[in-house]
């Protein structure tokens, strides 16, 4: 029984400290949106992926980045260009970062890894200029505007996007010939999101802030583990230790 208390608390502490951030993140972004989108070329697909001959390529589109599955179907190894892949948004075209390069100094180191005949990579890819580092975290621009701040205006231009369009130039080097991959993406639908169903893109691992060393940025996580439990044990040890008045005849 005392266990059951226990885990009670615990599924209590939890679900108020994720009620009271979601009420933080609307309170100072205002409403949160989520794009649908369709892939409309090189081959219409609802389903967000396209293969031909050479190769079969699946795409998740998230707020700020376009994640993606490539394998390759074709007889001979090849690799991406990094250097020469950009993310156009409504027009504006940007060179790109990726998994590896995600957190550098420079987006343009980058050695890209051979992909032989059937093998493949996950990867990603955000406007360079898209992520950087801000006061004491990482901080991602969107491809498109996803929170309102509680303005009516910027709500209507959210809700105007539907229609729009982001591209992804994803050139191949398959032995000093190139394949010039395209991949036009369309906003279908532009929907509501409650924060309480949001939830954080996968990236890269964090490294240690500028300045810092990775051993300093793990005792940090550590100290906030072990802050947020000694939290909800401290609670649940209130709610055991509480008197209950007896039963009245």
């Amino acid at each position: 029984m005392t266990s059951k208390v226990f885990l009670g608390a615990v599924v209590v502490v939890i679900l108020l400290s994720g009620c009271s951030a979601a009420s933080r993140l609307r309170s100072s972004h205002g409403n949160k949106y989520r794009y649908t989108y369709k892939l409309i070329d090189p081959a219409p697909a609802s389903r967000l992926s396209y293969q031909d001959q050479r190769i079969k390529i699946q795409f998740r589109l998230d707020d700020a980045a376009i994640r993606f599955r490539l394998q390759n179907l074709s007889p001979v190894p090849f690799k991406i260009k990094w250097d020469e892949t950009s993310i156009g948004v409504k027009g504006r075209y940007f060179a790109v970062r990726n998994t590896r390069t995600f957190y550098a100094s420079t987006h343009r180191d980058n050695a890209a890894p051979i992909i032989p005949p059937t093998g493949y990579v996950i990867d990603m890819a955000i406007p360079s200029e898209n992520i950087s580092y801000v006061g004491s975290g990482w901080k991602e621009k969107d491809l498109l505007p996803t929170t309102d701040r509680n303005s009516r205006a910027m709500n209507e231009r959210i809700l105007r996007n539907k229609g729009s369009r982001v591209e992804l130039v994803l050139p191949i080097d398959a032995g000093g010939e190139i394949w010039p991959y395209t991949f036009r993406f369309e906003v279908t639908s532009v929907d509501s999101l409650a924060w309480e169903r949001y939830r954080t893109p996968r990236r890269p691992p964090r490294p240690a802030p500028p300045g810092g060393s990775p051993a300093s940025a793990q005792k940090e996580d550590y100290i906030v583990s072990a802050v947020i439990v000694a939290g909800v044990l401290g609670v649940a040890a209130v709610l055991l230790t509480q008197k209950k008045d007896p039963p009245a005849e």
